[in-house]
């Protein structure tokens, strides 16, 4: 009798363990929800930036410090279900820099119709105070979340390996329900794209709930012979919202030709939601 309850009790045990293409299908629904819902939620972004090296051989050695406040939202870009993170800088240094009530208006009230001319003058706008020997759009804490959406998972090769201690998300979720998820991308035409639009491969971990799809954590390296990129973002829950949102960004960037990094620590804070409020007058 022991030995049928036994063969009973670990049948359950797997039939509750969800396949791995079950808990992507669960993350790709989270991730379609979970655009849709931040949109219009605001978050100020503390982000303090440093870069060490040189910017090529034999040029002196650099060190430059940047501090930025902003306001990080997600954009509508275009008529379709195109969404882009925009960082909006309104402080360089502890120096304010313009009002930002506008542009926010602005953003919120129509995308442009273009959507390509938009996204591009975005990125460009978000990555202006960036300091360093590179350009980069790639440090937005919410950007390895689209490589789990439905159009880009068939792009990605996907692995569950040993969780390890996950005692960091039990604020969140059970232990037993923590999965992590390496992932790799094997197609050309990667979703982070270099200079001269190089195909630059992404890989890396994520933590995940995998009875929900909830992204826990995302760690996210995109790398080729002349950079190393790695963002690493934590996720936490926030009182007033029924969504996971941002606590923190990690980054690191390696000029391998160079010895030149950078480094980036990003803190969020003060989740509120947008509205966008209009009053006619009556003519005259």
């Amino acid at each position: 009798m022991m030995v049928v309850v036994a063969m009973v009790s670990l049948a359950a045990r797997q039939e509750a363990t969800p396949s791995l293409d079950l808990v992507l299908a669960r993350a790709a629904d989270y991730v379609t929800s979970y655009q849709t819902r931040i949109a219009g939620i605001v978050a100020e972004e503390h982000y303090r930036q440093n870069v060490l090296g040189t910017p090529r051989r034999g040029a002196p050695q650099l060190r430059e410090f940047r501090e930025l406040r902003s306001d990080l939202l997600l954009v509508k870009t275009g008529k379709g279900d195109s969404w882009l993170q925009f960082r909006d800088v309104f402080e360089v240094d502890r120096t304010p820099i313009r009002d930002r009530d506008e542009r926010l208006y602005k953003l919120f009230v129509g995308a442009l119709p273009d959507a390509a001319q938009q996204a591009a003058a975005l990125q460009a706008e978000s990555s202006r105070y960036n300091i360093g020997p590179i350009m980069r759009t790639i440090n937005m804490p919410m950007l390895a979340l689209i490589l789990f959406d439905r159009i880009n998972q068939p792009r990605f090769a996907y692995e569950r390996v040993k969780t390890g201690n996950v005692k960091r998300f039990a604020s969140l979720v059970a232990e037993d329900d923590v999965w992590l998820i390496e992932y790799r991308e094997t197609q050309a035409g990667t979703v982070v794209r270099g200079a001269d639009d190089k195909d630059i491969p992404s890989h890396g971990r994520v933590w995940i709930d995998s009875t929900t799809g909830r992204f826990l954590r995302t760690e996210l390296i995109s790398e080729d012979t002349s950079v190393r990129a790695l963002i690493d973002v934590s996720y936490r829950a926030e009182s007033g919202l029924d969504l996971l949102v941002p606590a923190e960004m990690r980054e690191r960037y390696e000029l391998r030709r160079t010895l030149a990094r950078i480094d980036g620590r990003a803190t969020y804070g003060r989740f509120r939601q947008f509205t966008v409020t209009t009053s006619e007058k009556p003519k005259s």
